[in-house]
């Protein structure tokens, strides 16, 4: 089943990190200098691993993938590989030879993630082995996802696809329209209560019925505004967060906000720029901006917290949340962590010399991180007496 709202017939990728802070680019922000603070809490590395290459210098982004027994990690030479969760031992290594874009999923026995190629594949969890491949309408540049009964792949064209899981049959494909120029990346989609939630380049984000495919509501979050296709940019790459009778969002050069999740209703924005993933606690939402800035945003209402600006210009990764701490990456291969109530420096330590593939993964109050070469380390956090 097909809900086309005509789609252009290809986007223009454009790559974040030129926008966002590299050192090529002539306007970019000068990074503040590592910041001193009284140090809370010890950072214990439980393992490291290598995960090949990583990203080297390209602008993709691979975040690690986690289960209950391994961690999943993979490379731009399409080298994906599974390692025992607790020790960090390698457990296989596939060589599939794709170019893997957006991210792995790995959950109900398999390991799913889409290519530059345009192809949407699940290996199995325990072994590797590929179970099947399917294409799909274009680039997948999100992180898939999946119920284990459908396999839920977003690609840079405007399509979200259902595959079925177990043999990667199309089920159905819901499209809308994308600006031709777009940044180079997508949200991970969201599978909750019977729907599909998802974030669109064109600032829009959708919830589509799951099992049939069908539009339930489309809403823009942020209006193009500015002369130029650059600056009307205002994709939505930022994690939804669905929770709370809420979809919570973020744009690139527009808006913070939440949405009912019933409906689409907005309920608050906020003007602020972000392509990395959000992440919540107790009622709290946090975000890295496109400039650097950690801030914290009540979730009801929308009004700010918190700021840390000490890490301003570090060209950060997404926020997560490890034991009530917010921890952000940065450039440099340094992870911070910060008080969730009032957003002060706790912790900090140096995972490698490379800024990271993505933004680290906690799972069970144990994070893992992957650096752009391929260092792949999981972290444990304990206060000081």
């Amino acid at each position: 089943m097909k809900h086309s709202f005509s789609a252009p017939a290809a986007a223009v990728l454009l790559c974040v990190m030129a926008l966002a802070g590299c050192s090529s680019n002539p306007n970019a922000i000068e990074p503040n200098p590592l910041p001193d603070f009284d140090k809370r809490f010890d950072v214990d590395r439980l393992w490291r691993s290598g995960a090949g290459d990583g990203v080297e210098e390209s602008a993709v982004t691979l975040r690690p993938a986690v289960t209950a027994q391994r961690v999943f990690a993979a490379d731009v030479q399409g080298r994906v590989y599974g390692f025992d969760r607790e020790k960090g031992k390698r457990q296989w290594r596939a060589k599939t030879g794709d170019r893997i874009s957006g991210g792995l999923y790995a959950g109900y026995g398999q390991v799913l993630y889409g290519t530059r190629e345009g192809d949407a594949v699940a290996l199995d969890a325990e072994t590797g082995e590929e179970l099947w491949r399917t294409p799909v309408s274009s680039e997948v540049m999100a992180e898939p996802t999946s119920n284990g009964l459908l396999a839920i792949f977003q690609t840079i064209d405007g399509h979200v696809q259902a595959l079925d899981a177990e043999t990667g049959e199309q089920v159905w494909d819901y499209e809308t329209t994308v600006p031709n120029l777009t940044l180079l990346g997508a949200a991970q989609p969201v599978i909750e209560s019977g729907r599909v939630y998802a974030g669109f380049a064109s600032g829009k984000v959708a919830a589509i019925e799951l099992e049939t495919g069908a539009p339930i509501w489309e809403r823009r979050v942020a209006e193009p505004t500015g002369r130029s296709e650059l600056d009307r940019l205002v994709d939505v790459d930022s994690s939804l967060l669905v929770e709370n009778g809420g979809v919570f969002t973020a744009t690139f050069q527009g808006k913070l906000a939440v949405l009912d999740w019933e409906n689409g209703r907005p309920y608050w924005n906020k003007d602020l720029s972000s392509h990395q993933e959000l992440s919540s606690y107790l009622g709290s939402l946090f975000v890295a901006d496109s400039d650097g800035l950690v801030r914290a945003a009540e979730q009801r209402s929308g009004s700010f917290l918190w700021q840390q600006d000490k890490l301003y210009g570090r060209r950060l990764t997404g926020t997560v949340v490890q034991g009530g701490l917010v921890v952000v990456g940065d450039f440099e291969g340094y992870l911070h962590w910060m008080d969730a109530d009032t957003g002060e420096l706790v912790a900090r330590y140096h995972h490698d010399g490379d800024p990271f593939a993505g933004t680290p993964v906690v799972y069970d109050d144990v994070l893992y991180a992957l650096s752009a070469d391929g260092r792949l380390a999981a972290y444990r956090i304990e206060e000081r007496d």
